[in-house]
């Protein structure tokens, strides 16, 4: 496939970039596409993705010839249409896919203006909404899974769903015994699916350390398994759901709802209703509202990490209500544990950065095995190469998140330039850090959103060395923690 237009190339470029190789055999095992179901074996996922190319590449083709007899007005209508439909499709084939590919468009959607604007916009749909399953597929999954007719597990259950994710889909409805529930009822073949995924993952993780010799796949590999496994077992979340609900209970601005294991397996999730706005909801209010929004979810992800070594790892916005003065967060699916070693050294770095300490500085990042100690890359230049990264608070002052941050920090790690350039191919990744990705391109994207502004620094030093609030916030979140520790003791 050649593609010459480029913003065609462009428009799907960002889409290949971030699943490099999936190509490989798609020819082979075109005539054994599945029709109308989940495509849940790693061939069958690949020819997905292959047929995806193939339309684009004659979509592509048709408008170049009819734009031979167009007019001026003419060839820019049909590049319009050809860029819309493009974009569609795309965002079509990840919603089908679910899983994996469909978390993919999620991300891309929210993460980086890189992403052509048309392309976003069509992507989009996929943080809250997705292609949904059939209510007589949904009713058989619960009823199998519950063991007993929907009618008598539920006062009611509405056929509509609520929303429909990557993994499953959520329905609203009332237990017999009264409460407002919402039911996530995994999509079937979804965790074959993911398996599948995750297969192609691994291939793409070897053509990865061709090109940068320093990175070493297997840890990433064996996190992104762990973490996504997990995902995918509705029990494990449960768990996440009720230890994130003991740490927050009655907490003043950060909401978890409860969860219900009555009505609850490996693929069915029963949590209680709440009520709230979605993000794309509350982005025209007031400039000091979202900032508020904002604060919230700094403190709910740095508070957890720096206290309890816990992350949800699965920031976009569909995973979010808004309820005035709280959020509401929602998909506790993917959670990172951090080990005690690994989180004391990690505020030992960050600690570090503040000092402006550039040698010790180094040493943490050989600690932590983003290089090794023999690595020709110096203290003053890896100290320059993060800055960008702690820049949100790394001084005490004011930091307003962007959209144009976020996309400075994406070509920080895929593309730096100036004297900058090739230390991608000189750093690794540990399998730790992994979804720690996911706070600098899922949590801030969110905030550069929000068009967030505060001074972080001061609230990152409250929970990194325990100094007193910054904020008429963190008072009420310093006070909800002192009065639960003397409560426990």
């Amino acid at each position: 496939m050649c593609l010459r237009s480029p913003d065609l190339r462009y428009a799907t470029g960002v889409f290949w970039l971030v699943t490099l190789g999936i190509l490989i055999a798609v020819v082979a095992i075109w005539l054994v596409i599945g029709r109308g179901h989940l495509p849940s074996g790693r061939f069958g996922r690949l020819a997905r993705i292959g047929r995806l190319s193939a339309v684009l590449s004659t979509s592509w083709l048709g408008a170049k010839l009819r734009r031979v007899v167009a007019t001026r007005s003419g060839r820019a209508r049909i590049d319009e249409a050809q860029r819309a439909a493009a974009a569609k499709r795309i965002a079509e084939t990840m919603g089908s896919m679910k899983g994996a590919f469909m978390k993919l468009g999620q991300m891309m959607s929210f993460v980086s203006d890189d992403v052509p604007e048309q392309l976003r916009a069509s992507l989009k749909q996929l943080q809250a909404d997705a292609p949904p399953m059939e209510f007589p597929l949904v009713r058989d999954a619960v009823e199998r899974e519950l063991g007993a007719p929907l009618e008598r597990l539920f006062a009611r259950f509405d056929e509509t769903p609520l929303a429909a994710a990557s993994i499953g889909q959520v329905h609203r409805a009332m237990l017999p015994t009264g409460e407002e529930v919402v039911v996530k009822v995994q999509y079937p073949g979804v965790a074959d699916a993911i398996r599948a995924d995750l297969a192609n993952a691994a291939l793409l993780q070897q053509m990865l350390r061709a090109l940068y010799p320093a990175y070493d796949p297997k840890p990433v590999i064996e996190e992104l398994r762990g973490r996504i496994f997990e995902e995918f077992d509705y029990t494990a979340e449960l768990r996440n759901v009720d230890e994130f609900r003991s740490l927050y209970a009655d907490h003043p601005f950060i909401v978890i709802p409860r969860g219900f294991a009555s009505h609850s397996t490996d693929k069915i999730l029963t949590l209680e209703y709440v009520e709230g706005r979605r993000f794309e909801e509350v982005l025209g209010d007031p400039p000091e509202q979202l900032s508020r929004y904002a604060e919230i979810i700094y403190r709910f992800v740095f508070g957890t990490i720096l206290r309890h070594r816990l992350f949800n790892g699965d920031p976009h916005p569909g995973n979010y209500l808004f309820q005035g003065d709280r959020v509401v967060f929602l998909d506790f699916g993917c959670v990172k544990r951090f080990p005690a070693d690994m989180a004391r050294l990690w505020s030992g770095l960050v600690a570090s950065h503040f000092a402006e300490d550039r040698a010790a500085f180094r040493e943490g990042l050989v600690a932590l095995k983003f290089l090794k100690a023999d690595s020709p890359l110096d203290a003053d230049r890896l100290y320059g190469y993060f800055q960008l990264f702690y820049e949100p608070f790394r001084f005490d002052r004011e930091f307003a998140f962007s959209r144009e941050y976020i996309a400075s920090t994406f070509r920080q790690v895929f593309a730096p330039d100036g004297e900058f350039a090739g230390m991608s191919k000189q750093l690794n990744m540990p399998g730790d850090f992994v979804f720690v990705n996911r706070i600098q391109w899922g949590v801030f994207s969110i905030l550069g959103q929000l068009a967030a502004r505060a001074n972080y620094h001061r609230i990152h030093r409250e929970y990194l060395f325990d100094e007193p609030p910054a904020t008429p916030m963190g008072e009420l979140d310093h006070a909800f923690h002192r009065d639960r520790l003397t409560s426990v003791t």
